[in-house]
């Protein structure tokens, strides 16, 4: 490391993640670049056009909540916090023949998720009464013993806290496999019981359901892009980057991209899936063997399946509608959402939702368009003629890793054994699901643990002077 040059980070990847963790550090007197394989920035939150209708279509419908403080402050910082549709904590869950409303209102905390589940009348009044009686007790649980919850399944604590199969199906299961990407059955409590406490036990705000609305490269990649410009960071898209070089001392010294360049730098930090992670080299050796093996523990990853669905004429739906007993798990009434939509042609475009996809995998996509048209007919009468020729469907199967027991435990902290090497995404133990809000939080973790040991990552004059 020459004192006679700036100092240099290197950020790996592209997504939510690396975008925050670059801005970060650009902000604070860094000079960094960022390095991602595809031609644009977004990670696994991105659009596309699609040819058939014109309209730009999102690879999957992305939800967030009011809780999201460190997406909401990062969409703040690419000025992207107006492109945001907040739902509040209201949702139509309707199952064969019957509806039910979880509705907060203007209730403020603590007794908005009182009224919400009151109100809620695909449950019986002792079965109301029961939720909130057990939301109340894993509360208890998770303040005092944390650790209770990380070697049990979202079932099997569920259970335990008095919740009987039809409060499961209606009611915590579409909130769980939403929020883990996983069946409630296999996914880690831990997870679940931090998005309970973050979501429902702490402002009103904080449960809001919020919708991107615009399509996503509008509110993440292209926004991101140019604040990262606008902060001086030297943005490399269509690179890949296969290596990490060390030092004599075992410190990052490199990066190595696919066709042949070297990038001399002091620090880095890799926010790749952990796929693509296994697949680089770090001082000559495999990434496994040089990180650790929980990198194999996270290579299993959990699908999520999107299907875009055009229907005639205007529909009268929420922003949002939940289906029970169906394939299809949610309905998002896109152009409600969508403040920008073009080619529409009088039709209205609905995006439904499975996550926890692994059964749909080697089904195709013509099935699949089919049993979701279904379901809107037989749930959603008030729909116009739909073509499922017409139909989009869009496949993430590696849309996050897997919510299981064995993974979790699985996840690294953001700093590494490698003087200079940092982990950030999704991925990494935030104590918070696979979702947007982990990559957001990841960065900021990844970016605290360089300005701690300034000196181990190469960091400016000036942060040096300040820590």
């Amino acid at each position: 490391m020459s004192e006679g040059r700036p100092l240099r980070l290197a950020v790996v990847g592209g997504g939510v993640a690396g975008m925050a963790a670059a801005l970060s550090l650009a902000d604070r007197g860094y000079a960094v670049t960022l390095f991602e394989r595809r031609p644009f920035l977004g990670g696994r939150v991105y659009s596309f056009r699609d040819e058939a209708s014109g309209r730009p279509l999102d690879n999957g419908q992305h939800a967030m909540l009011g809780c999201y403080q460190e997406t909401l402050a990062f969409l703040q910082r690419i000025d992207a916090q107006d492109l945001l549709y907040w739902h509040g904590l209201r949702l139509e869950m309707r199952e064969a023949g019957e509806r039910g409303d979880l509705d907060a209102g203007s209730t403020p905390a603590p007794f908005h998720l009182v009224r919400a589940l009151l109100g809620y009348r695909l449950l019986s009044a002792r079965e109301r009464l029961g939720a909130m009686v057990g939301a109340a007790r894993l509360l208890l649980r998770w303040k005092r013993t944390p650790q209770w919850f990380d070697e049990r399944t979202v079932r099997e604590a569920l259970v335990a806290f008095g919740q009987g199969e039809a409060v499961c199906r209606r009611l915590w299961d579409p909130i769980a496999i939403a929020a883990l990407n996983a069946d409630p059955s296999e996914a880690c409590a831990s997870l679940f019981a931090a998005v309970v406490e973050r979501a429902f036990f702490g402002r009103a705000r904080d449960a809001s359901i919020v919708l991107p609305a615009a399509p996503l490269e509008d509110v993440f990649g292209g926004p991101g892009r140019r604040a990262l410009v606008g902060a001086g960071v030297d943005v490399r898209a269509r690179t890949t980057v296969v290596a990490v070089d060390l030092d004599e001392q075992g410190r990052v010294a490199a990066i190595r991209t696919r066709n042949g360049d070297e990038f001399r730098c002091d620090g880095v930090i890799l926010s790749t899936p952990p796929r693509a992670l296994r697949a680089m080299s770090l001082g000559g050796r495999p990434a496994a063997a040089v990180l650790g093996p929980w990198l194999e523990n996270l290579v299993e990853a959990a699908p999520i399946v999107s299907v875009h669905v055009p229907v005639a004429g205007p529909v009268d739906l929420p922003a949002m509608v939940g289906l029970l007993g169906t394939t299809t798990q949610w309905v998002f009434h896109s152009d409600r959402v969508l403040r920008v939509v073009a080619g529409n042609d009088g039709e209205t475009m609905l995006s439904c939702v499975v996550s926890g996809a692994a059964d749909l995998d080697g089904v195709e996509d013509r099935e699949i368009a089919r049993r979701t048209v279904a379901d809107l007919r037989d749930l959603m009468a008030e729909l116009g003629p739909i073509d499922v020729e017409r139909v989009r469907v869009v496949r993430e199967r590696n849309a996050t890793i897997a919510a299981t027991i064995s993974a979790t435990a699985s996840r690294p902290d953001p700093v590494t054994a490698v003087p200079g090497l940092h982990l950030a995404g999704d991925w990494v133990r935030t104590g918070l699901p696979a979702t947007i809000e982990g990559a957001a939080l990841s960065a900021r973790l990844a970016v605290e643990a360089i300005l701690r040991h300034p000196r181990a990552a190469g960091a400016p004059a000036a942060a040096e002077r300040a820590a």
